[in-house]
């Protein structure tokens, strides 16, 4: 998320004095399902106009890590023989 916030700063010649992501996961198990919500924060500093602020939020919000975990995810495992 960040690097996309850099990067489209970078592109857009946004100047951001500070750029500070943080990310916290939240677990719940019920009935031998769990589900995980992602909350993240960031810290554009001071200086930007609102609409260099929406930029930059939004570039965070479709970062290609959210668009991985977006929607339901499975895993699928498999033990090969030696």
């Amino acid at each position: 998320m960040a690097l996309t916030i850099a990067a489209v700063a970078a592109h857009k010649g946004i100047a951001v004095n500070r750029l500070a992501v943080s990310i916290e996961s939240r677990t719940e198990l019920a009935d031998r399902h769990a589900s995980t919500q992602f909350v993240s924060r960031l810290d554009l500093g001071s200086g930007l106009t609102a609409r260099e602020r929406r930029i930059l939020f939004n570039s965070a919000k479709q970062c290609e890590v959210h668009k991985m975990l977006r929607g339901e995810i499975a895993f699928e495992e498999h033990l090969d023989s030696a």
